[in-house]
């Protein structure tokens, strides 16, 4: 496998997973009379399909991951460059994720464009920047002395996070009897979201392998 299909193949799997929790949020819609959460006033869930939506309808850059980000950016790709890596720690002991880091940078554009565009009221904007805590991010460039262009977040555990947010509200109209179906419903509804106002933060060299 070379290189570039190795990034399509972490691009489409996270578009995939992306996608997963757009058709829940329609499903849900569509079936259920009573609501049982706004995910556009809730942060977790409000970032998720910002996110999704943005690589749907090709809006900032599709909110490249750290290798498309560094592919298309890297003045040569195949050279080191700083990055400072956001990842978000679970409080539960040994708990952690694998990690697939997003662009800051493309998330911001996102944010600033055009509300006719985006599709994103400011109170979504605010409810999104509020969870992440991002008014600290130029702090963590300054100290680095980065541009705040070089800060990505690792996406993985904020996709966990949406599912402990939607999963234990849902788990009754879920009737599959399959023991994966029981295992998801049971692992979303017990354990606890990552904290995403204290982050855990790195700065390192890059480079495409």
């Amino acid at each position: 496998m070379d290189r570039s299909e190795a990034i399509g193949n972490i691009e489409t799997a996270l578009t995939n997973v992306l996608n997963s929790f757009h058709s829940l949020y329609d499903a849900i819609n569509k079936q259920l009379q009573e609501k049982p959460i706004d995910w556009y006033r809730t942060g977790s869930l409000a970032f998720i399909l910002a996110i999704r939506n943005a690589r749907h309808h090709n809006h900032a850059n599709r909110i490249r991951t750290l290798y498309t980000y560094h592919l298309q950016e890297a003045k040569n790709f195949q050279t080191m460059e700083q990055c400072v890596l956001i990842d978000f720690t679970s409080p539960e002991e040994e708990a952690d994720t694998f990690d697939v880091y997003v662009s800051w940078e493309d998330i911001g554009e996102l944010i600033s464009m055009p509300k006719k565009i985006s599709k994103i009221t400011d109170d979504t904007s605010s409810e999104i920047m509020s969870y992440l805590n991002s008014e600290k991010f130029p702090e963590y460039t300054r100290m680095y002395n980065l541009k705040e262009g070089k800060v990505f977040l690792n996406i993985v555990p904020l996709i966990v996070n949406a599912a402990i947010a939607i999963v234990p509200l849902i788990k009754d109209y879920c009737n599959s009897n399959t023991t994966e179906s029981n295992t998801f419903k049971e692992l979303f509804s017990n354990i606890k979201p990552a904290d995403t106002i204290n982050h855990d933060v790195n700065c390192g060299p890059f480079v495409l392998p």
